[in-house]
């Protein structure tokens, strides 16, 4: 039986980081689609609001360093949730206010969106920190699988029900849809959360002995920051981050400027490359459970889901000399199942790891490593177009892409030294939370 309310409370963990992901749809997927095509914006336009989104995600140490010393995560994660539901809706006004007054309009967009990025801080950092607290050590890697599977079947569910909404299209519409889905994800997290906090845990922890440090947030990270498995892991989390998203906004133009396909067959490569993501985390779930929670091994998984995408990046690079004979969709599948390996078993070893350490910390570890993530998918998105962009101007089409290609098997590469210098070294013990 406890068992069993063990992994409701992972599929409620699940739930809320799926309404998370559902409300980020229209500001991240949707909205800039609409601006360069609705309104004729350049594709910088959107790109710096998203980059906005990135950046203003360092606060994520500030909230997980206060849900630490705060005694509570779950106020932190409300708060992040509803700031969010209200961002997105603004959001979407900005877009509508652009077509009356582009400057004053994109100004509210860039604000909305920085408000996007501080929610998803608070939400999402102190989520985790919560689950890493709460989820015994033979169950983190299935918790990783579940939550990131929830979180995607938000994306889909809320890109599906919006999409078909929107159609056809208008402002007021837009509008509309967006309350609607902030509405929705707001209430079905907050049901998903309640009570989670004051039953997984013992109540004498609720009252904790969570104090600050003399010198406060500064002083909890240093004290973070000179534990060798948090800095590591953290410098890890930042490169592996920039190269899974060098791609980002490369892959669907290579397959079109290359091999020839219609945005529709692109689309689909890009559908490939998500299965084979999901299969990778499936694979994970059942790894670690035989895994059995153990940190160094699970590291070394993500060692070799870092050298699979390496190896499945430098077949991409080199089918750009091949095409249009070049199996590219197969490739791309087994780049996703890569990827899925490597980030599943990152996520596992992250929920490890947050409990290692000076105790009532694990809020601000998860705070740091998600501020590195966040950089390095904004970094890493933005120096793959630069580059292809000055490749263009120097060689070939098709060795322009596998140039950028052929750079982000390499950064992999080091992702996996990295990841393996934590997996030999005696910096992973044993963690011992409280289990679900």
């Amino acid at each position: 039986m406890r068992a069993v309310f063990a992994w409701l409370t992972i599929v409620r963990f699940g739930i809320v980081q799926a309404s998370i992901a559902a409300i980020t749809v229209l500001p991240i997927a949707t909205l800039p689609r609409l601006m360069i095509e609705e309104l004729g914006l350049l594709a910088i336009a959107p790109g710096v609001l998203i980059g906005v989104h990135y950046a203003v995600q360092i606060s994520r140490l500030r909230f997980g360093y206060g849900s630490d010393v705060g005694g509570r995560r779950t106020p932190f994660i409300l708060g992040g949730l509803y700031g969010l539901g209200v961002a997105g809706v603004l959001a979407a006004l900005s877009l509508v206010l652009m077509g009356e007054m582009p400057l004053v309009g994109y100004f509210a967009a860039m604000a909305s969106y920085a408000l996007v990025g501080v929610a998803v801080g608070a939400a999402g950092t102190t989520l985790l920190a919560l689950l890493a607290t709460t989820v015994s050590p033979e169950r983190r890697a299935p918790a990783a699988t579940i939550v990131w599977l929830l979180m995607i079947a938000g994306l889909v569910a809320a890109a599906k029900l919006g999409g078909d909404a929107l159609i056809p299209y208008s402002d007021a519409q837009l509008v509309r849809v967006s309350i609607a889905i902030s509405i929705i994800a707001a209430a079905i997290g907050t049901a998903a959360l309640w009570g989670v906090e004051r039953s997984a845990r013992p109540q004498q922890a609720q009252a904790a002995e969570r104090k600050a440090p003399p010198g406060g947030m500064m002083a909890a990270f240093r004290q973070v920051w000179n534990e060798p498995a948090a800095r590591g892991f953290t410098i890890f989390v930042f490169i592996s981050m920039f190269a899974y998203n060098m791609q980002e906004l490369v892959l669907e133009p290579f397959s079109a400027a290359v091999f020839g396909l219609s945005p529709g067959e692109s689309t689909k490569l890009s559908g490939d490359h998500h299965a084979g993501v999901l299969v990778g985390l499936v694979i994970i779930a059942v790894v670690g459970r035989l895994l059995r929670g153990r940190s160094g091994a699970m590291v070394a998984v993500t060692v070799a889901g870092c050298l699979c995408s390496a190896a499945s990046l430098t077949a991409i690079s080199a089918s750009a000399f091949f095409a249009p004979d070049w199996p590219l969709g197969a490739t791309v599948m087994v780049f996703g199942l890569s990827n899925g390996i490597f980030a599943g078993a990152a996520i596992a070893s992250m929920f490890s790891l947050a409990g290692v350490g000076a105790e009532q910390r694990e809020g601000t570890r998860m705070g740091i490593w998600g501020a590195a993530q966040a950089i390095g998918f904004g970094t890493g998105m933005f120096f793959g177009a630069m580059w292809l962009d000055v490749a263009r101007f120097n060689v070939t089409e098709p060795a322009a892409f596998a140039s950028v290609f052929a750079f982000e098997a390499l950064i992999f590469v080091v992702a996996a030294a990295l990841a393996l210098r934590l997996a030999r070294g005696h910096a992973l013990p044993a963690a011992n939370p409280v289990p679900a």
